[in-house]
């Protein structure tokens, strides 16, 4: 018996578009099985990604920064943790002032206004001096209000850690000059000598309550010229 041979050419069109449409179809669910089969992770990777565009938040392990700024919905900064080549200055009142230290590395707080309202920061000091202190302020007048800090000499030899606790500055409008207040409390252990001292509105020490290396105890009541009018 003779085959008979039906050529591509006399299969109507219509077949044959329908034929390849088809093939397509097959071609395609085939192709996305095998995507999830040989590359699963991708997958994976694109519904995470999709999760993590939705929900705003992405999850890492480490970063190396130099600097990050926080900032709120405004754009506002309410913090920033930098190096000390990157580390802010402080702005009172729209204008930039020169920090008196410039090897600070640490953060600074910012408040809902975004000005500078605290600070955490370690430091090497003029004599070589290794520091660290944490610092809040008073904002209405630009007054450094509390610290706390620790000291230590570049030989090792000296050593202090401390809690001090300034006057706010009067408020008077116009450029903020300086932001140290009088400091009239101040907790500290110098080289083993603990002491409380307490001082008057000028910032001279009146009363001083402590225990020595030594451990001799001791409290005196000082004049308005610095020298001790009674000891107990």
């Amino acid at each position: 018996m003779e085959k008979s041979t039906v050529s591509s050419s006399s299969v109507p069109s219509s077949r044959r578009g329908r034929q390849a449409l088809l093939w397509s179809l097959v071609a395609g669910a085939w192709g996305l099985s095998l995507a999830q089969w040989l590359l699963p992770d991708a997958n994976a990777s694109a519904s995470a990604s999709a999760t993590l565009a939705a929900s705003g938040h992405q999850h890492v392990q480490e970063l190396t920064v130099e600097r990050i700024n926080v900032v709120d919905a405004s754009g506002k900064p309410r913090l920033v943790i930098a190096n000390a080549e990157r580390f802010p200055d402080p702005v009172f009142r729209g204008k930039t002032h020169a920090r008196s230290i410039r090897t600070a590395a640490g953060m600074v707080f910012y408040d809902q206004e975004g000005v500078e309202t605290g600070g955490l920061a370690t430091m090497t000091g003029p004599a070589g001096h290794r520091m660290a202190g944490h610092i809040f302020d008073y904002n209405h007048q630009p007054t450094d209000g509390i610290g706390l800090m620790k000291m230590e000499s570049p030989d090792g030899k000296s050593w202090m850690a401390g809690l001090t606790i300034a006057d706010r500055i009067p408020y008077s409008e116009g450029e903020v000059t300086t932001s140290e207040g009088v400091s009239r409390i101040m907790l500290s252990n110098r080289n083993r000598d603990a002491a409380l001292e307490i001082a008057d509105t000028s910032g001279k020490p009146r009363i001083r309550i402590g225990v020595d290396a030594n451990d001799e105890p001791r409290i005196e009541i000082l004049d308005a010229e610095g020298k001790v009018a009674r000891r107990l």
